[in-house]
């Protein structure tokens, strides 16, 4: 096979130009969801540093591998790769699980929770399998190996993603409320979840597509350097659209609770017991919304 350096590495250097300014942003938001939402859930904060410190080593294996092809220009060997794929397909698999986690909180479906689980977990074995059989067959030459578990990977993934917001956003659409703005959070909410779910699910497919179209171009990994990025910018914008001003702590109050709904909840309560809007609670409702797991 003949190699070309501009089809090679071009792919590259943009896809890790890219990772880096979306990594630039990731730290921004993290460092404002440390700021201003200091009395969430310990869980919260360990999910969201985890997720950080596990992209960071995604993106330190990205250059690196850039680094190395480089260096050894064209000795076709991508050692840091495996460990790039194995960093993304957790990061991955921890911000779905999260949201996937919220749904189950929100509606206590077992049974689509459970198939959620499978996806995520689908798609985190085809990350770790695409991740082994580089590890094994490093040569440039031998990337068709990683066909079926990576298309598994990025399918799988998509699908979790896409099924994961329509879930959310059928729970959503269930709930009724006769306050403006209570409709106009909710409204706001729909429109979030559609985002976080066609992101990560758009950028998956795009791997895939340019991948299947050319096993031997790197433009699908140069579309992948920017996957775990997307996932932790997604998981930070949902936390940070909360408002700080609203947050609180203690008594085991929910911090990211939305103060429109509890008060709806409190004239429900005054005027019709314990009623049901859409088959929701409106409690439970007020718990999850905003994803602020801090219950």
């Amino acid at each position: 096979m003949s190699f070309n350096v501009d089809t090679i590495m071009g792919a590259l250097l943009v896809g890790t130009w890219a990772s880096s300014v979306l990594y630039t942003v990731e730290v921004i938001q993290a460092a404002y969801y440390y700021r201003h939402f200091k009395h969430d859930n310990w869980t919260l904060k360990l999910l969201v540093g985890s997720v950080l410190a596990i992209d960071s080593v995604a993106m330190i294996a990205n250059y690196a591998s850039v680094y190395l092809v480089y260096l050894a220009y064209l000795q076709n060997q991508y050692w840091f790769d495996p460990l790039y794929i194995f960093a993304t397909g957790v990061v991955t698999a921890s911000v779905q699980s999260f949201l996937t986690t919220r749904y189950w909180a929100l509606t206590r479906n077992k049974f689509i929770t459970l198939t959620l689980f499978f996806f995520v977990t689908v798609a985190l074995g085809g990350a770790f399998a695409s991740g082994v059989t580089l590890a094994i067959f490093p040569e440039y030459a031998n990337r068709r190996k990683a066909l079926i578990p990576a298309t598994t990977w990025f399918i799988a993934e998509a699908v979790a993603d896409i099924s994961i917001a329509l879930a959310l956003l059928l729970e959503f659409r269930k709930v009724k409320s006769s306050f403006k703005g209570t409709r106009s959070l909710l409204n706001g909410l729909v429109a979030q979840t559609i985002q976080t779910g066609t992101t990560g699910a758009s950028v998956a497919l795009a791997v895939l597509v340019a991948y299947l179209a050319n096993p031997e171009s790197n433009l699908p990994a140069g579309i992948a350097y920017c996957l775990g990025r997307v996932y932790c910018i997604t998981l930070l914008a949902s936390l940070n659209s909360r408002n700080p001003g609203k947050t609180r702590s203690g008594g085991g109050t929910s911090s990211g609770a939305i103060p429109g709904i509890r008060g709806e909840r409190g004239n429900q309560e005054r005027s019709e017991g314990d009623d049901e809007y859409g088959g929701i609670h409106v409690h439970r409702t007020a718990m999850v919304l905003e994803f602020s797991g801090s219950e």
